[in-house]
């Protein structure tokens, strides 16, 4: 199949490996241009994004043009919008071109959709990672369904084994991430800290320990696969669903110390391939035990190293979707 994969590609980004993917299955993706991570997130693009939007308002962006005209011109067999708006006359548009198979995965947490998003009318199929929403969505009668978040093998793979005693975080620090992780340094955990520069007002204790680097597929995995432990916490707006680190720590044989929560036992064993935990002594109680006894938690590093290549790869969570749209 030609799909036209909707949504900013830059390197491990969600377009960049559901493209991957889908060129390893054998179809043909058709994405933006990708550009470098940096570029993307950068202060005047992100300016710009807000300007269009106060500017434009309700109507079709630039964007939204530019992705018709791309449809128009490789008549693909389907539209493939990764956690990506797109403004209902332009999915009607889309009717003429790849009716039938313009299909919403939406990576992010519900609560993040705006405007139109997961409720747009134009969307044949939906897949978000949250229940609730599913539930929701069908009440308005969306055709929706569950899709977690998954994992691509060629870089989320076991590459690195432990070198430091480091807990390793990457992401975003947002206040409830810095809050835990505030309270770790205060019981004299150590920690690597990656992904994008803190907020100015960060706490001085996570500003001051960010490796000030941002990494990406091997690198990222090397990182997890380096540390004790890899550490695995969720905004207040992640309610019962999970992020795509849940994935890629399990793939690249991190240990995993990772929130409970009903939807983590749909995807792995609480135990014996991830560590889960309730309360901050659980987690130190994880950490202490990661220290202690690290030909113990090496088992559960490959273990859940297994599950996530066996279940939650980007090609199962594609193989899903084409067949709903056969």
């Amino acid at each position: 199949m030609r799909i036209l994969v909707a949504g900013p590609r830059f390197p491990d980004s969600f377009a960049d490996n559901v493209a991957c993917a889908l060129e390893a299955m054998g179809h043909e993706a058709i994405t933006a241009e990708e550009q470098p991570v940096h570029a993307y997130w950068s202060l005047p693009r992100r300016l710009a994004r807000v300007a269009a939007d106060r500017i434009l308002g309700d109507r079709p962006k630039p964007e939204d043009h530019a992705l018709l005209r791309l449809a128009r011109r490789s008549r693909p067999n389907a539209l493939l919008a990764l956690t990506w708006d797109i403004h209902p006359d332009v999915l009607e548009d889309m009717r003429d071109v790849c009716g039938g198979r313009r299909v919403l995965w939406w990576g992010d947490v519900p609560a993040n959709s705006q405007r139109w998003g997961l409720a747009n009318p134009g969307w044949d199929r939906v897949y978000t990672k949250d229940a609730t929403a599913v539930s929701k969505l069908r009440l308005a009668g969306r055709n929706a369904a569950l899709l977690h978040e998954a994992m691509n093998p060629r870089w989320h793979r076991p590459i690195a084994t432990r070198q430091n005693d480091a807990v390793v975080v990457a992401g975003n620090y947002y206040a409830l991430r810095q809050a835990i992780l505030a309270r770790l340094v205060r019981a004299g955990v150590p920690l690597e800290l990656y992904g994008p520069r803190p907020p100015r007002w960060s706490d001085p204790e996570i500003a001051t320990r960010w490796s000030g680097k941002y990494v990406a597929r091997e690198d990222k995995s090397r990182a997890f696969g380096e540390g004790m432990a890899c550490l695995n916490t969720f905004a207040f707006s992640e309610t019962n669903s999970l992020n795509c680190r849940a994935f890629e720590i399990a793939g690249a044989g991190g240990l995993q110390l990772v929130e409970r929560r009903p939807a983590l036992e749909q995807c792995f064993s609480p135990g014996e391939e991830v560590l889960a935990f309730e309360t901050f002594e659980e987690l130190l109680a994880h950490i202490e035990r990661a220290r202690r006894a690290p030909a113990e938690v090496e088992r559960i590093r490959q273990a859940g190293a297994r599950r996530a290549l066996a279940e939650h790869t980007y090609r199962h969570r594609l193989e899903k979707i084409l067949a709903d749209i056969a």
